[in-house]
């Protein structure tokens, strides 16, 4: 029997690992914890942590969205970044002369703001408009075209059905490229890759993800703001039961 759990857990509700720790156990018997053997969460430590106490013969996944997200993250903190230093150099120019405007017919701030969805996409869906902007943003800014040719690397790599051996292979080669490029936005990618190396390559298993239980997390929390929070913890579970059991 194989057996997969997913923990997608909000920060209020359980804040503490301990507390979210008693309530499994409470809620599920050892044969049935015993059973388990995978379990997929997000990079969070106390969520791995939950997953390690609980269900101790399970694989710990590091579900591949959140890790994503990571490198995401950083290579908007670049765009950010240009923006910021080019709104500084424009505070400080002459008023009297304009700023220059693109084939597009944009300005290069204007570009950089309108660029974050584009650059977190595949560039097969692009719009012609979002590909033109992303030519002339890249031909400026090389940093950003490198950052994001790596970012759709990443996804090629989890969309490949390839085993976590080979996937490791790929992810120190890729991981390298992240280095070489030197900046230091991605300081967080590296940390993330050096302290969950194992968890994140134990996606390539069986390729689970936590995309169910971010869903239900994301109903459960547009309930609670519907009742305007909970009161009743019992009688708010009791009636979660009845609308999604």
């Amino acid at each position: 029997m194989s057996t997969k759990i997913q923990l997608s857990f909000g920060v209020r509700q359980y804040a503490i690992a301990d507390g979210c720790t008693s309530i499994l156990i409470g809620a599920m018997g050892k044969t049935l914890r015993r059973k388990v053997r995978e379990v997929t969460c997000d990079l969070s430590p106390s969520m791995m942590l939950i997953a390690a106490e609980v269900f101790y013969n399970a694989h710990v996944v590091n579900d591949r969205f959140h890790v994503q997200q990571v490198y995401n993250e950083a290579v908007d903190k670049i765009r950010i970044d240009i923006r910021r230093q080019l709104i500084a150099e424009d505070n400080s120019r002459d008023k009297s002369e304009p700023p220059i405007t693109y084939s597009n017919g944009e300005t290069m701030r204007q570009i950089l703001a309108r660029s974050k969805h584009t650059l977190m996409m595949s560039q097969n869906k692009w719009t012609d408009i979002q590909r033109h902007r992303a030519n002339i943003l890249f031909k400026h800014y090389p940093i950003l075209k490198a950052a994001y040719h790596l970012a759709m690397e990443m996804r090629q790599i989890f969309n490949a059905k390839i085993s976590p051996t080979k996937a490791m292979g790929r992810m120190n080669k890729w991981y390298e490229k992240v280095m070489a490029l030197g900046n230091n936005n991605f300081r967080s990618v590296i940390k993330t890759f050096k302290n969950h190396a194992p968890t994140i390559l134990n996606y390539f298993r069986r390729r689970a993800t936590n995309a169910s239980a971010e869903a239900f997390n994301s109903k459960v929390k547009i309930f609670r703001s519907q009742m305007r929070g909970v009161r009743d913890r019992d009688f708010f579970i009791f009636r979660l039961v009845k609308l999604y059991a």
